[in-house]
This record gives structure tokens, sequence and C-alpha cells, in this order.
């Protein structure tokens, strides 16, 4: 029998509760690694059922696109599965489609695609370069949200240097908060960027931080 607790169970307990507090109607997200669509459709939910938002879903295997699509297809209307955007691409590319300030939320789920080949990872140094990016891109007040899977070699390697970088950001500019399960075995981790609600500097060079 699985134990059960009344705050949360896991890291998406936490994670949809943030996701929850910070958005509005009318707000536009990234889910920045589709995979089956379980984050895309909870966003979704959070946004599209009582305003006119945007989500952006990238995925750079066609098959977790097509995943996502039959997912929303099966609890979205039509009108909501229109105002999503659905990307095939690295995450890394996000300046190529979005422009800066105009994002409240985007979501990391990294690792491999469920179900899927496992060694077909998301990378550390194209996480980092996306995450660089991003920054530009979240309007003031908004938030970054990535889940961390360091129970396999790349995925420990990409939670490191992950938390190295939001170490070095601003304190001024970024808050950041790192959820870790200390008494579960190579469980997945939350990482949290928040940006201030005013407006902050531009950040121009991506590679600095590689």
């Amino acid at each position: 029998m699985r134990a059960t607790f009344p705050l949360f169970q896991s890291h998406l307990d936490l994670a949809h509760d943030y996701w929850r507090r910070i958005l509005q109607p009318n707000d536009r997200v990234i889910d920045a690694t589709c995979g089956n669509g379980n984050d895309t459709l909870k966003l979704c939910q959070l946004l599209l059922s009582n305003g006119d938002g945007k989500v952006y879903a990238f995925d750079n295997q066609s098959d977790a696109i097509d995943k996502t699509k039959v997912l929303l297809r099966e609890h979205l209307n039509l009108d909501q599965f229109k105002q999503i955007n659905f990307i095939l691409g690295c995450h890394s590319k996000f300046s190529d489609y979005v422009l800066p300030n105009t994002i409240k939320l985007i979501v990391y789920n990294l690792g491999y695609l469920p179900g899927g080949d496992k060694k077909k990872t998301t990378l550390t140094s194209t996480t980092l370069l996306s995450l660089q990016n991003s920054l530009n891109l979240i309007k003031p007040g908004g938030m970054i949200c990535i889940t961390c899977y360091p129970g396999h070699a790349e995925g420990l390697l990409e939670e490191k240097a992950l938390l190295k970088f939001a170490l070095n950001l601003p304190p001024m500019e970024w808050s950041c908060c790192y959820h870790s399960w200390i008494n579960r075995r190579q469980s997945p981790s939350l990482l949290l960027l928040q940006k201030t609600c005013q407006q902050t500097l531009y950040y121009p060079n991506p590679t600095t931080v590689l």
C-alpha cells in the first residue's frame, strides 16, 4: 500500500501548486519538453479554462509532439486546442519563436521520454543554453520551473550544472529555490527560478555560462 501525505506526494504536487498560484488569464507559458503531454495538459487546464492564454509546447522528438496532441484532443475543446503552438525542435531555440518579456512560466521536465528510448535524454549543454535564453523571455514576476532526474548519469550532471547556474544568478533579480526529497533514493528534484516584478537587465551572451 502506498503511503499518502496531506500536502504533497511528489515534486508534481509542489510544481502544480506553484503554477496555479502564479498563472493568470491571458498569460503565455512554455512547456519546454512536452514528452507525453501531461505537463502541457496541466498548463492548459490551469490557463485556458478561464482565459485567452497561449501555450507553446516544444519537443525535439516527433513522437512526443504526436502523443501530446492526442492527449490534449481528448481533454480540451477545439477553441482551447487552437491556443497551443506545437513546435518540433530543441528548446535551446526558444528565441526563434517567442519574444522577450512575454512569458509568465516556463516548465522543463528533463530526462528521457517516458516509454521511449532512454538513451535519448536532454543534454546538459543544450539545457544550459536554453535556460540562459529563457532569462530574457520571462516577464517580470514570472517563473522557470525545472524537474531534474539525477537518477541517471546525464541527469545527475544536468542537475549539478543547473544548480551552479542558479547559484550565480543575481539575487536582486532572481529568487531561486530547490526542492529535493532527501529520504527517497534517486527521486526527481524541483528547481524554481522566480524573476523580480521589476524590469530586469538583458542577458546578451548565453555562451558565458557553459
